[in-house]
């Protein structure tokens, strides 16, 4: 086994691990956050990052909308650091009922940096969720919620955006629990059921391993693929296709479900694309997604359906992980997206992000994303 393949593998089995170890001390960082008059000054949320921290923003604002009742939007960095303030000026405080919560676990993404900056000027309240205080973000950011994680081999980002998950999470139950929206037993509930997660993840990374290996032998020579899921889901979906491209190389679209049935089940020869859905059993679009894999299976797609329900499709095609709430199961859907995108690099023999180098070089130390212009107003 390879030495890259198995540091990859190390950071998918180390995620039940991270979540018992640290779901608790982010809960206590969290109930520190806001004062009770600044939490019942909101009146909408945006959670917003770039990559692997956008799809943990689009993972929880469902639930966070759900739990707290409040306008809740997970947008990317570009559209919150340009297109929300205008130029407008600050408007005598009108603007403090507007939460902006920024995910990088760096700290260093410039557009992020720039949409903190840029809203905590038109009066925004702005968090970052962030392993480095000390980042450009921590230090554009009012206040603060520390996700450090123990260092771990290096991979794509997997433990990173787990950890990002626990914190946002974290932080949209407290402030249900601080707006009465949910009793303290809920949200005492709740924290108990991301913290038990764990239990999960180990199961789920025993269960995947395996399969994900014998996927990958029989996909290696796909260079599309779809990657599908609605709600939380589609985080997963926008995860995983991230992952078959930054250690694969794989052309991989992340779609909605119901949106699959207006676009990509058009592809030309359908029999070369594989498609893999997301879909817990508790999800509210369940139905749609039985009758989506009817689509695939009239179009011939290869599939895989990960889910924790036995009956959505024959074993052949079905990876059945523990259940967990519609909620919490980007979560759980980390491990096997991640183990996929592994062995799949392995068997193509690619180098994780194309090793930087040649066409690439450009993204050494992360510099197309670090290094860009920051656009304030005066």
């Amino acid at each position: 086994m390879s030495e890259q393949l198995e540091a990859y593998l190390s950071q998918a089995r180390s995620l039940a691990e991270l979540v018992e170890t640290e779901s608790n001390k982010i809960a206590t960082r969290a109930r520190l956050l806001l004062t009770m008059e600044e939490a019942y000054g909101i009146r909408q949320i945006i959670i917003t990052g770039s990559g692997d921290s956008y799809f943990a923003a689009l993972a929880a604002a469902s639930s966070i909308r759900a739990w707290t009742g409040l306008p809740t939007s997970a947008m990317v960095s570009m559209e919150a650091s340009r297109y929300m303030d205008h130029g407008r000026p600050p408007l005598a405080g009108r603007n403090r009922g507007l939460l902006v919560v920024a995910i990088s676990n760096s700290g260093e993404a410039a557009r992020l940096v720039e949409a903190t900056k840029r809203l905590r000027h038109l009066g925004a309240i702005t968090v970052a969720i962030t392993a480095n205080k000390e980042s450009r973000l921590g230090q554009a950011a009012e206040k603060h919620l520390e996700i450090p994680i123990p260092s771990a081999a290096s991979a794509p980002g997997t433990r990173s955006y787990v950890a990002s998950l626990l914190g946002v999470y974290q932080l949209g139950i407290r402030m249900a629990e601080m707006l009465m929206s949910m009793t303290m037993a809920q949200a005492e509930g709740l924290r108990g059921e991301l913290r038990r997660t764990s239990e999960a993840l180990k199961e789920a990374a025993a269960v995947s391993e395996p399969l994900m290996s014998k996927l990958s032998s029989a996909w290696a020579t796909k260079d599309r693929m779809d990657c599908l899921g609605s709600g939380p889901a589609l985080a997963s979906a926008q995860y995983a296709a991230a992952k078959f491209v930054e250690a694969a190389g794989i052309h991989a679209t992340p779609q909605d479900a119901e949106e699959f049935h207006h676009l990509n089940y058009f592809v030309a020869e359908p029999q070369n694309v594989p498609a893999i859905l997301f879909a817990p059993s508790s999800a509210l679009s369940r139905n749609r997604s039985l009758e989506l894999i009817d689509a695939l299976d009239q179009l011939g797609r290869p599939k895989l359906i990960i889910t924790d329900a036995s009956d959505f499709t024959s074993s052949d095609d079905l990876l059945l992980l523990p259940k967990v709430s519609e909620a919490f199961a980007p979560i759980v859907h980390a491990v096997p997206a991640s183990m996929l995108s592994a062995f799949l690099a392995h068997r193509r023999n690619e180098v994780h992000y194309r090793g930087h180098t040649g066409p690439w070089r450009g993204a050494q130390n992360a510099g197309l994303v670090r290094n860009s212009k920051l656009e304030l107003p005066n």
